[in-house]
């Protein structure tokens, strides 16, 4: 069975569930694929890294998006942002919340030619994340920008808009 296969057989595992079966057959593309493909070890290192995620094993899944991010420069830029994105929602899981923000902040000012959703998405997560540190006016800042933005459907628009509304009133409550 060709190492493509074998991605997707883990990937349909991985939708069922069934994620023991799912990261043996990613791992098994990662071991094989290390000299030959490097995109389709990343894709199996960040398939196994999401697996990683919702067992909750911080630390595996930060080694795992570490490997592809080692990759930059091999793989399309899409290919590093999804695990700057993962390692970052990672960290704000573990509080670790300035690493987080910086994993944000690579994806906005760093990587080239993303998709608009993609950028955004990030700078959301960057001001979530700042307003959990307490950073309001950084947070509001990409508020804004995302809001300004139309990209939000209507839930996520009105979180947004609540949460902006959150920083500039505490800005407000530090300044008065």
């Amino acid at each position: 069975m060709n190492q493509n296969a074998v991605l997707k057989r883990g990937i349909e595992y991985h939708t069922q569930g069934q994620l023991d079966q799912a990261l043996a057959d990613y791992s098994q593309v990662i071991d094989s694929a290390v000299a030959e493909d490097v995109e389709l070890m990343g894709l199996a290192l960040y398939y196994r890294g999401a697996v990683y995620q919702r067992l909750g094993e911080h630390q595996r899944l930060t080694d795992d998006m570490n490997r592809i991010i080692e990759c930059q420069g091999e793989i399309p830029a899409e290919l590093v942002a999804h695990p700057y994105s993962m390692r970052g929602e990672s960290y704000v899981a573990q509080g670790q919340l300035e690493a987080a923000v910086s994993d944000y902040t690579v994806i906005i000012e760093s990587l080239e030619g993303l998709p608009t959703g993609m950028v955004l998405s990030a700078v959301l997560c960057r001001g979530e994340t700042c307003f959990a540190q307490a950073d309001y006016a950084r947070a509001a800042e990409d508020l804004k920008r995302v809001l300004s933005s139309q990209w939000l459907e209507t839930t996520g628009h009105e979180n947004a808009q609540e949460l902006l509304a959150e920083c500039e009133k505490r800005l407000r409550g530090s300044t008065g």
